[in-house]
């Protein structure tokens, strides 16, 4: 939707990252093709399996639903991925620091960590991608009910939780920015996503911007991804005190390429040390080490130092 609005909007983009780490954010953003498909076009719910084996409850579902409004002439071709996980991190970001206006140049310094860089400007191509991932989560809309979980889990205060919403409530807004006309995105609501996610006793992560800030990489789609993808994962080892590897292969399925050439595979391995290498210069991690199962590179182990209190 364009509404044309005449407002001078002041932006002053977060340097702060929040991304909704539950389970259903995990999950929905990682369906398959045909997963996604049957979600969308079922008229029954699916379930989110939030456990499998609880000590005294067995297996906790959330039941939920996934389409388009009805009459939309909007259709979704392919499921959604880390890029579009990515978009809504930024914009969710953004809500929550009391922004209500941002642009696709905003976003596209949040997903590369060049926040409050004027000079920073999406290319055609990614302006693209990051419109295109807007449309997507403009339109498609869930319908999550949360009352076992509530009650088991505690979440919520034990009180039952639905929420049916688009996942990025807005619209497109023409208005000035900063003193110049722009093409902007009015955010009107918290994402559901965020708001599942906080009822979840806050199951969020939070980093600088600047950490997907590396020198002398390209801000490919695919990179965007990665790097986004690997800082949660090593985030969610340090605060968490997980298996502190991430396997190559978790990577290449999050990011859709198990099955791509060769060569795309190997790009992102160099591309995914480089990182590693960003993270330790930043402090995040104290070291890494590339591992082999076999002939083949397999992982890569990290060290880190206690989290500060």
């Amino acid at each position: 939707m364009l509404i044309s609005q005449r407002k001078n909007v002041q932006i002053y983009p977060t340097k702060t990252l929040c991304v909704p780490n539950d389970r259903f954010a995990k999950v929905l953003f990682n369906l398959s093709n045909d997963d996604f498909s049957d979600t969308v076009n079922a008229q029954e719910s699916a379930d989110l399996i939030e456990m499998k084996n609880h000590k005294k409850f067995g297996k906790i579902v959330s039941p939920f639903k996934l389409y388009t409004e009805e009459g939309e002439l909007f259709t979704i071709s392919e499921p959604l991925d880390q890029f579009d996980c990515n978009v809504l991190t930024v914009c969710i970001s953004e809500f929550n620091v009391g922004n209500r206006y941002i642009t696709p140049a905003i976003i596209y310094r949040g997903l590369t960590g060049k926040v409050g860089r004027g000079d920073a400007e999406p290319s055609k191509d990614q302006l693209a991608n990051i419109i295109h991932s807007v449309e997507k989560l403009m339109r498609l809309q869930i319908d999550i009910t949360m009352n076992d979980s509530c009650e088991k889990l505690n979440y919520n205060d034990g009180k039952s939780f639905r929420i049916v919403a688009t996942l990025l409530p807005s619209e497109y807004t023409a208005t000035t920015v900063n003193g110049k006309e722009s093409t902007v995105i009015h955010l009107l609501e918290a994402s559901p996503i965020w708001k599942v996610a906080f009822v979840k006793n806050h199951q969020i992560l939070s980093f600088d911007a600047e950490l997907l800030d590396i020198p002398n990489q390209q801000n490919t789609r695919l990179n965007i991804m990665v790097k986004f993808y690997v800082l949660r994962r090593v985030l969610e080892i340090i605060a968490h005190k997980m298996t502190p590897s991430v396997t190559f292969a978790d990577v290449f399925r999050k990011c859709r390429i198990e099955n791509a050439p060769r060569v795309i595979k190997l790009r992102v391995r160099e591309f995914m040390l480089a990182f590693f290498e960003h993270l330790q210069s930043k402090e995040i991690i104290k070291s890494y080490t590339l591992n082999k199962k076999g002939t083949g590179f397999y992982s890569v182990s990290i060290t880190y130092s206690k989290p500060k209190k």
